[in-house]
């Protein structure tokens, strides 16, 4: 496998995994399941490392912030 397509998938993934684990938290808040102190730990990780270093996801918030 190429090197930069397999760097891709690791971006798309580093943008998948921290929204997925919003939309599961937001499900546990409205059944009343209790959250893990792990998961919100996870969850703000995740946030942090999308924004600060996926090139992916830097590309399309410029592309969405440029467009308006």
């Amino acid at each position: 496998m190429d090197l930069h397509r397999l760097l891709l998938f690791i971006n798309i993934l580093g943008i998948c995994f921290p929204v997925a684990l919003t939309y599961v938290m937001i499900m546990n808040i409205l059944f009343r399941i209790p959250i893990q102190p792990v998961s919100i730990i996870i969850l703000a990780f995740g946030y942090i490392v999308m924004i600060k270093s996926n090139m992916l996801f830097q590309e399309l918030w410029n592309k969405w912030r440029n467009r308006y």
